[in-house]
C-alpha cells in the first residue's frame, strides 16, 4: 500500500472525538476546514486490527491535553462520567456523557469521548463544591454562580470495565475545593492591588494640571499600542488636551475618569483587547462569544 504522510497544524483541530468502526477504536480530528482525520495506535506493527481501547484512549487524553489545554498547567485530569444537572435517581448509563476531565489553574475542561458537547467551568465562577451520594455511588457536585449545576463520577478502569472510584472522587473533591480557595485568593488580592492603583491614579489627577503620558500609562499598566488608541478617546470623552508628551486634565470630568478606568478593571469595558480561544489558539476580540475562526463558543 502508499504510504501517505500529511501533516496537520494543531491549532486548526476544532473537535476530537472517538468512535468505534468494525470494532475498532478510532479517533476522529474535525479542523476548521471541516476536513476529518482518522487516526488510531497498532499494538502489532503487521496488525492493521490491533488497535486497543486504552492506546487510543491515552492517545484521545494527550491529543485534548495539546489542543484544548496547550500552556495550562495540569492539576488533576480523570476519566469520568458528567451529567450537566443535580442527579436524582435517574438512569445514569443512558443521561451522563463519558470521557476526561481536566482542572488546570483557571478552570475545568471535560471533553466526551464521542461526539458531543464539551464543558468548561472557570474556577472563579466556581459556587460551591460538594461530594453526593446517588444509588450508593459518591459523585462530585460542582455549582456555579450562574446557577448551573455539574455532577461529576470519577471512573477507573478495571478488567477492561469501567468502575466508579470513591478514591477518586475524594481527590477531585480535595482538589477542586483547593483551586477554588487558591482562586478566591488571588482574586482579593487583585482587587485590593486595583483599588491601590485607582487611588493613586485618582491622586495624581486631583493635584496636577498635567500628567506625561507616560507616566499614566505607567500607572494603569496598559501596553503601549493599546494606550495610544485609548488616550485619544478619552481626551475626547472628557475634554482633555493632549499637548505633546502631555495631557492637560479637566479637573471637573475627573470623577467620570475615574469611574470609567474603574468599570475597565471590573471587566464592564477591557484594557486587553483579545483572548485565545481555547479550541483553536487564534487570538479574538475579548467581547465575541464565537470564535470567527473555528466556530466554537468561548
Amino acid at each position: 500500500k502508499d504510504k501517505i504522510n500529511f501533516q496537520l497544524n494543531l491549532s486548526e483541530v476544532q473537535d476530537i472525538f472517538m468512535k468505534f468502526r468494525y470494532k475498532i477504536p478510532l479517533i476522529e480530528l474535525l479542523t476548521i476546514h471541516k476536513t476529518v482525520y482518522t487516526l488510531f495506535p497498532f499494538k502489532s506493527k503487521g496488525n492493521p486490527n490491533s488497535s486497543s481501547r486504552e492506546m487510543t484512549e491515552e492517545l484521545f487524553k494527550q491529543l485534548i491535553r495539546v489542543v484544548f489545554n496547550k500552556d495550562q498547567t495540569i492539576l488533576y485530569e480523570t476519566r469520568c462520567k458528567i451529567y450537566p444537572g443535580s442527579i436524582q435517581n435517574i438512569d445514569l448509563k443512558i443521561k451522563t456523557l463519558q470521557g476526561y476531565i481536566f482542572l488546570t489553574e483557571n478552570y475545568v475542561f471535560f471533553k466526551p469521548f464521542k461526539k458531543g458537547r464539551s464543558y468548561k467551568i472557570e474556577i472563579i465562577n466556581i459556587k460551591d463544591i460538594t461530594m453526593e451520594i446517588v444509588s450508593s455511588a459518591t459523585y462530585v457536585k460542582i455549582g456555579t454562580i450562574q446557577g448551573k449545576i455539574y455532577s461529576v463520577f470519577p471512573l477507573k478502569r478495571h478488567w477492561k470495565m469501567d468502575k466508579r472510584d470513591n478514591k477518586k472522587t475524594e481527590e477531585l473533591y480535595d482538589v477542586l475545593n483547593q483551586a477554588k480557595m487558591y482562586k478566591e485568593s488571588e482574586k482579593l488580592h487583585l482587587q485590593r492591588s486595583e483599588h491601590d492603583k485607582i487611588k493613586k491614579i485618582k491622586t495624581m489627577l486631583e493635584v496636577s494640571d498635567r500628567l506625561t503620558l507616560k507616566m499614566l500609562r505607567t500607572s494603569l499598566e496598559m501596553q503601549k499600542e493599546i494606550f495610544n488608541t485609548k488616550i485619544f478617546e478619552w481626551a475626547k470623552k472628557f475634554d482633555f488636551k493632549i499637548d505633546g508628551y502631555h495631557l492637560i486634565i479637566n479637573k471637573e470630568t475627573i470623577p467620570a475618569f475615574i469611574q470609567h478606568i474603574k468599570s475597565l478593571e471590573n471587566g464592564d469595558d477591557t484594557i486587553n483587547e483579545t483572548i485565545e480561544c481555547l479550541f483553536c489558539g487564534n487570538e479574538v476580540a475579548s467581547k465575541v462569544k464565537t470564535c470567527p475562526y473555528c466556530g466554537n463558543n468561548l
